[in-house]
């Protein structure tokens, strides 16, 4: 009985190890952006290579769409935005395959940058 309690979890086990390596680059993720904001404008930098393809939820919530052909992004903040969280995120082709980012927060800020 121990035994097979121990084979079924080794198997288990093997499973699992496959599926995580086979999943992985369905998973892999851009980092966040690093953005900031000041007198009314913001600037996010990202990681990627060659066009970007941007994506800025506005506190209304609405989603506005920027594509760059690099991973840096700069442009007004609406004035109904200010001093309200905006969310970003990015994405971008590498290998042929889309990568996606984590999103960041920050305040369109119409003071000093921050």
């Amino acid at each position: 009985m121990r035994t097979t309690v121990t084979v079924l979890a080794v198997s288990a086990l093997a499973a699992l190890s496959f599926a995580a390596v086979g999943a992985t680059p369905a998973l892999a993720a851009a980092p966040a952006p690093f953005c900031e904001s000041g007198a009314s404008q913001f600037y996010c930098d990202g990681s990627s290579t060659g066009t970007t393809t941007w994506s800025i939820t506005w506190y209304s919530g609405s989603v506005g769409t920027f594509t760059t052909a690099g991973p840096t992004l700069f442009a007004a903040c609406p004035a109904s935005n200010l001093g309200h969280p905006v969310r970003a995120s990015y994405s971008y082709v590498d290998g042929g395959t889309i990568q996606y980012s984590g999103t960041t927060q920050f305040i369109c800020r119409s003071g000093s940058w921050q």
